[in-house]
């Protein structure tokens, strides 16, 4: 069964909590040294059976817009595919051209969804997040397959 994609409403704002907390440890997001809520941004929700397994969040920028967070919580479903495409499709849209994502060095998954979707490395901001994590000492020294976090990577995409 694929997952229904509709916009985030404001009456969703709990789950989006509750979702951005279990898999980022907080609503909250560091972003060029500035926490953004996440909560509190537009984006999408992949539902099944009335039950959250997906969440995409942007920020709409006048020239670009950037995935803040791209949540499946059914790896290898398509969900994660779908929110994606209707970010792209919003983007299109309104007339936005480019969209970024960013993430951390060791998170090779994300790496390897984005490339297979169109997007480009873009550029690697080395320390960005040592830095981050005097801020939010939460963030996790070591990541995915053990590798070390440092650094942030950009990833765009041309739509």
């Amino acid at each position: 069964m694929s997952a229904e994609i509709r916009a985030i409403e404001e009456a969703d704002h709990d789950k989006v909590v509750d979702l951005l907390t279990r898999r980022w440890t907080s609503p909250l997001q560091l972003l060029d040294g500035k926490m953004v809520d996440a909560s509190r941004l537009p984006g999408f929700i992949a539902e099944e059976n009335g039950e959250m397994v997906g969440l995409v969040t942007v920020i709409k920028r006048d020239e670009e817009w950037e995935i803040l967070t791209l949540d499946s919580l059914k790896g290898q479903s398509g969900t994660g595919t779908l929110l994606l495409n209707a970010v792209i499709g919003d983007a299109v849209e309104h007339g936005i051209q480019r969209i970024t994502v960013r993430t951390s060095n060791d998170n090779l998954d994300a790496f390897r969804f984005y490339q297979r979707r169109g997007f480009r490395l873009e550029g690697v901001n080395p320390g960005v997040i040592d830095e981050e994590r005097k801020m939010k000492p939460e963030i996790p020294m070591t990541g995915e397959y053990g590798i070390p976090i440092h650094d942030e990577v950009l990833f765009a995409r041309k739509i």
